[in-house]
């Protein structure tokens, strides 16, 4: 029975173009097969009188499984010629066939194969579906849907959008830290600014600026010496040049120097213009530098020993402390009125007031969507 299993087996799957397998199925078969023949060629020729089989018994067996032998033995000779010939497909081994499965008990079979050539439509009757929805109203079920869709997606994304403008504006305007330095009632508890905390870290790696204001210096002082030097060299030979064309006279068949180095000297010109330029810029800058040089200096060393948020909070506190002094006589700058306006604490209160407003508007917002999606969601198009 497993012989004649696989087979049929080997059958199917050579239909399915697994002509491999197939391949490695009629081997399996054969195997069995030639089992089953040499069990029947061994079969006793007289039986006993209560088993219920006739003297003929082996022969027959023996007869069916030499032909099954034939037939198996056949359609592998023919699977393995195609197979070399046409398909070229591995034949895997016995250990890796899969189990036959179970024969279903009935095959679909298409409406379209079953009454081929006739008009499929006048058989089977129109749609039995579409006098209980219509295909109108299916059609319209599904733009409506989709109309759900894209005005949910719409909205979701303006929301977002609106959400993301309020967070990038209060970044931008280092809300509401800087409103708390203004205040300053929460000095002790500020963390470091990242960017101040980056240039720690950097001033802790860069040379001293004075150094750099030195080599500039030093560079500066050379270019200057290079470029009068250039200078000195072309005004004496244009000197020579004369003195031998006086010398001479048209015998002296060199061109005049003053027309040969005119670029030369326009060059230099440029140059020193933009030294002198590049002079008054570093005397500005090293100007700025002096100004904050102990502030620069409390950096790098804040920066080396990794205290840049001691520092940070020990500037914070010094600010603080010099705008909440009252004792001394000197007005709170919060208090300060500008040009008739309104005060630096009021101004706050103001702004604290509208970020209370904006950050109600966005909540608000979220729970009109959330609504929204909510509703449309439970609305159906049948129930419209």
């Amino acid at each position: 029975m497993c012989a004649v299993a696989q087979y049929y087996q080997a059958l199917a799957d050579n239909d399915a173009n697994s002509h491999g397998i197939s391949i490695c199925r009629l081997q399996v078969a054969e195997t069995l097969a030639r089992d089953a023949n040499r069990s029947a060629n061994t079969f006793p020729a007289t039986v006993s009188a209560n088993s219920n089989l006739t003297s003929e018994t082996g022969i027959v067996l023996s007869d069916i499984t030499r032909r099954h032998l034939a037939n198996i033995q056949q359609k592998l000779t023919e699977f393995a010629k195609d197979n070399d010939f046409i398909y070229h497909q591995p034949v895997p081994s016995e250990a890796s066939l899969t189990s036959i499965p179970k024969l279903p008990a009935a095959k679909p079979i298409p409406v379209s194969e079953l009454y081929q050539g006739q008009d499929i439509q006048k058989i089977i009757g129109p749609d039995i579906f579409q006098r209980i929805v219509p295909m109108a109203v299916t059609e319209s079920a599904s733009l409506y849907d989709e109309e759900k869709a894209k005005l949910t997606r719409a909205e979701t994304e303006r929301v977002e959008i609106a959400n993301d403008e309020m967070a990038a504006s209060f970044d931008y305007l280092k809300l509401p830290g800087s409103l708390d330095v203004l205040k300053g009632v929460k000095d002790h508890e500020l963390s470091v600014d990242p960017e101040f905390n980056k240039w720690c870290s950097d001033l802790a790696g860069h040379a001293p600026f004075s150094e750099a204001f030195e080599e500039l210096g030093s560079h500066k002082q050379s270019i200057t010496v290079l470029l009068d030097q250039s200078q000195k060299n072309l005004d004496m030979e244009e000197s020579v040049c004369e003195k031998m064309r006086s010398k001479y006279g048209d015998d002296w068949s060199q061109q005049p120097s003053s027309r040969l180095t005119a670029t030369l000297r326009s060059d230099i010109k440029n140059y020193r213009s933009a030294v002198e330029e590049a002079s008054t810029s570093d005397a500005r800058l090293y100007s700025t530098f002096r100004q904050y040089e102990t502030d620069f200096e409390e950096m790098r060393s804040a920066g080396e020993t990794e205290e840049a948020d001691i520092l940070y909070q020990r500037a914070m506190i010094k600010a603080g402390a010099s705008r909440s002094k009252g004792g001394s006589g000197e007005a709170s700058l919060l208090d300060d009125d500008f040009e008739g306006g309104p005060s630096v604490s009021e101004q706050i209160s103001n702004v604290e007031e509208l970020m209370k407003k904006l950050k109600m508007v966005r909540k608000e917002r979220e729970q009109v969507l959330k609504d929204l999606k909510d509703k449309v969601r439970h609305t159906s198009f049948h129930s419209r």
